[in-house]
């Protein structure tokens, strides 16, 4: 085990830059999750299938995220983030609200494909700058609060969106979710500045970013992040099936109305989801500096094996009140994991390869996890079919809950024979290892 390790200050400014970047990603997850309210009317209005509403919420937006991403990651090691970002919120923002006045099925895809290009700059780019403004003993928190953006940003998109939908119609959702982003981007553009990137002795080309190919490379010879890599994105395919089909779900199996639905999803979300955020941060920093950088893993291997067992109850329990209990324990454990992970895969790239490590892992997450996640709910229940056939398809997604943690567990594994080949202060992998 790793010495204790003290806490460190953090940059000038880092405080107000992680703010906006909260709030910036928050809207990032509304234009993103939107969809999801609106699946019952959408579905009546243009007469889709269940596959068609899982192609819809995921693929169509996680294919053109994983396409525009990589090259975006390149970008974001090589450019002012700051300035890329601001351009790329206003355009998702923009696109949200063109799926308001899409006038068919065809016209939603592509609304959402452009969603999805312009979203896959988000996350890298804010955690590539978080990684810069805080220490490593501080920064599972920091990303920690920076995920609950995506918590309070969903429940404010299932609650405002299901009241808007059920008064006003479900393009006007769309409308509404998209012209805050515009106003952010603005805000964004002035009044953040620049992070200095975080040097690095081990950097292998100095002050330039390295090649794709370079960094792509040690992802997958580092044990450490290759296995943090591999949870994150396999923990993603539940994390969104869950939260895309809960409105729907709990329609059909406990008699909600739309707008109750989407409260009692969204409170869900937010609160609770939220809570795992708030809580997986400052969990992963404690256990950083009491058992060392190579018990980091731990955090989201626990959390991910919590997901797996809440989620199971809240899919096949009959009771409302067990569906309710086991939904509010999944949205805790399913975001705790997410800090404590990203934090773990930062930790153990350099400062320049940050923005291809995290754009890599979100195209896989928004293309498998976000993209194929729904899809499967979708298509095991058509499969399936009759009344149970949705709790079949949420339960069908938690396999991927249990096969997310071993790879935390092999992570931490690896971490510990990191630590032991090469003693000292370092992040456990090591850079090279």
């Amino acid at each position: 085990m790793s010495a204790p390790l003290p806490k460190e200050p953090v940059a000038k400014g880092a405080w107000y830059t992680l703010f906006i970047l909260t709030l910036v990603y928050m809207f990032n997850a509304v234009d993103r999750s939107v969809m999801s309210i609106v699946i019952e009317p959408v579905k009546r209005e243009f007469g889709l299938s269940d596959s068609q509403l899982g192609l819809l919420t995921g693929l169509a937006f996680g294919l053109t995220y994983a396409l525009v991403g990589i090259p975006m990651g390149i970008l974001i090691d090589r450019v002012n983030r700051r300035k890329l970002l601001a351009t790329m919120v206003f355009i998702w923002s923009g696109a949200t609200a063109m799926c308001g006045v899409a006038q068919n099925y065809i016209g939603l895809v592509v609304a959402r494909l452009a969603v999805g290009g312009a979203e896959s700059a988000g996350a890298p780019t804010a955690l590539s700058m978080i990684a810069d403004l805080f220490p490593k003993t501080r920064r599972s928190t920091a990303i920690g609060i920076f995920w609950t953006s995506t918590a309070f940003g969903t429940a404010l998109s299932l609650m405002l969106g299901g009241v808007v939908a059920a008064n006003w119609g479900w393009r006007s959702a769309f409308l509404v979710a998209g012209i805050p982003g515009l106003l952010l981007a603005g805000l964004l553009y002035f009044t953040v500045k620049e992070p200095a990137r975080e040097s690095s002795a081990a950097t292998p080309t100095g002050d330039r970013a390295p090649s794709y190919f370079t960094t792509l490379a040690y992802i997958l010879k580092t044990p450490v992040v290759r296995n943090a890599f591999l949870g994150i994105s396999l923990n993603s395919i539940a994390m969104s099936g869950v939260p895309v089909w809960a409105a729907s779900f709990l329609i059909r199996t406990q008699d909600f109305s739309l707008a109750q639905a989407g409260l009692f999803a969204g409170l869900g979300v937010g609160i609770f989801g939220g809570i795992g955020s708030l809580l997986g941060g400052p969990l992963g920093d404690y256990v950083t500096r009491k058992m060392g950088l190579s018990a980091l893993p731990l955090v989201p291997f626990v959390a991910s094996m919590l997901a797996l067992i809440s989620g199971l109850v809240f899919a096949l329990s009959p009771s409302l009140i067990m569906v309710a209990l086991g939904f509010i324990v999944f949205e805790v454990a399913s975001r705790a994991h997410t800090a404590p992970a990203y934090a773990l895969l930062l930790g153990n790239v350099d400062s320049r390869m940050r923005g291809v490590t995290v754009s890599s892992v979100q195209a896989v997450t928004n293309l498998v996890g976000y993209g194929v996640g729904p899809l499967i709910v979708g298509v095991v229940s058509d499969m399936v079919g009759g009344p149970l056939s949705l709790r079949i398809g949420v339960a069908a997604v938690m396999v991927f809950c249990l096969w997310s943690s071993m790879h935390f567990l092999a992570a931490w594994f690896a971490s510990r024979k990191a630590e032991r080949a090469s003693p000292g202060p370092q992040i456990a992998a090591g850079v090279g290892q």
